[in-house]
């Protein structure tokens, strides 16, 4: 029989998965798992308190831009059973596919243009590590998913090892996650509905997109950033053409402007009086596709206008990705898009053809708009709460 220092010692090794990156706003669950933001000094008030050293140990292992330890980050637990801490090798790729959907939770709801360093998140700060702990030791295993399988490094000690936050990550808060889309992203799954299996193919490629990494040039986001919407619309025809006729279905309730009646979007020469009708949408996606084309295949088209630059096909792309997601799953019914949600869809067209401006002298048009559209909307919405309300009285007197 095993004494109780060897039961002990056993009840004191697994392995963790936190988030060094980013501290979330609040705690989230997402299926089988929560996502707690945590102080690191605190930690002892969630984990078992023999083991809480030496996660601390591994921790600060990861270090700010300045050099010194992170102070906060998001532990990643299981929603439910004992040492909820613990997560299973066994259960990483459900734990990665969580998170997955959390980053887009939390990237579907940043702003553009509203301040010196916006949009500030990026993909890269939702990635988990993963790292193997034992109480009293003091070496560091990492785990690292790679080609042919996972990859778990030992013989390093903590005080050996620095992982210093990456560069394109300027702030660490995230203060806005999409719940209602969580959850309607969750009920997708289980029905395994098309939605579900479009959200899930396009994802990845989404996310990649918008690591802000430097190990990926522009022109490969862009490509990127197609692929994704190819896979999240699924167009009859993986064409320029095709994609660009499939999203401007999906956008067809809220066509603001045309490209005949825009102030700065311009149709190509050849086919003036076929796209003068066109939302300028449908003319975006179609040279999004044709960015990409020229990536993959070496070599742009020169009788094609090019409306948008690669920084802006970038931005837009961001913006426009969740706002499909979330026009898919209201298509089965799933999700209900909030009045700050539909003000983005009717001034889509309008934010494509506004000015980009010249630096900080001149900033972006793109908030102002967004900004007055959706104080619009709100006033509508009160509007139409306060008459709502006033029939409702004069039923009940009439009654």
């Amino acid at each position: 029989m095993k004494d109780q220092k060897t039961i002990a010692l056993e009840n004191s090794s697994g392995f963790v998965v936190f988030m060094p990156w980013v501290t979330l706003p609040h705690s989230i669950r997402i299926g089988r798992f929560r996502f707690q933001p945590l102080r690191v000094n605190e930690i002892d008030t969630v984990i078992d308190r023999e083991i809480t050293d030496t996660i601390k140990s591994a921790l600060n292992c990861y270090v700010r831009k300045n050099g010194k330890p992170i102070e906060s980050c998001t532990m990643v637990f299981r929603s439910s059973g004992d040492r909820s801490w613990d997560i299973p090798r066994k259960s990483w790729d459900s734990a990665v596919g969580a998170a997955k959907t959390l980053a887009l939770a939390c990237l579907a709801e940043q702003r553009f243009f509203e301040g010196h360093f916006s949009p500030h998140l990026n993909a890269t700060m939702f990635r988990i590590i993963g790292q193997g702990v034992s109480a009293g030791s003091d070496q560091i295993a990492p785990f690292f998913s790679r080609r042919g399988g996972g990859l778990q490094i030992g013989g390093l000690r903590f005080k050996d090892v620095v992982f210093q936050r990456p560069p394109q990550i300027e702030g660490t808060s995230c203060d806005v996650i999409n719940e209602g889309l969580l959850r309607a992203i969750e009920r997708a799954t289980r029905t395994k509905c098309g939605a579900a299996q479009a959200i899930l193919a396009s994802l990845e490629t989404f996310l990649l997109a918008n690591t802000e990494s430097p190990e990926l040039d522009a022109d490969s986001c862009i490509a990127l950033s197609a692929i994704a919407f190819e896979r999240l619309i699924e167009p009859s025809a993986n064409t320029a053409q095709g994609l660009a006729a499939a999203f401007s279905d999906y956008w067809a309730p809220f066509t603001n402007l045309t490209v005949e009646k825009s102030k700065r979007t311009k149709p190509d020469d050849k086919y003036k009086l076929v796209q003068a009708s066109w939302p300028i949408h449908r003319k975006w996606m179609k040279e999004l596709y044709e960015a990409r084309s020229a990536t993959v295949h070496r070599g742009s088209r020169s009788e094609f206008t090019k409306n948008w630059t690669t920084e802006q096909h970038l931005v837009i792309a961001a913006f426009a990705y969740p706002l499909v997601v979330k026009l898919r799953l209201a298509e089965e019914g799933l999700y209900s898009p909030s009045d700050k949600e539909l003000a983005s869809f009717e001034t889509f067209d309008l934010l494509l053809d506004s000015s980009w401006g010249r630096g900080w002298r001149k900033p972006p048009e793109w908030s102002a708009i967004l900004s007055m559209a959706e104080g619009a909307r709100a006033i509508h919405a009160a509007v139409e709460r306060a008459t709502r309300k006033v029939s409702e009285d004069d039923e009940q007197r009439l009654s």
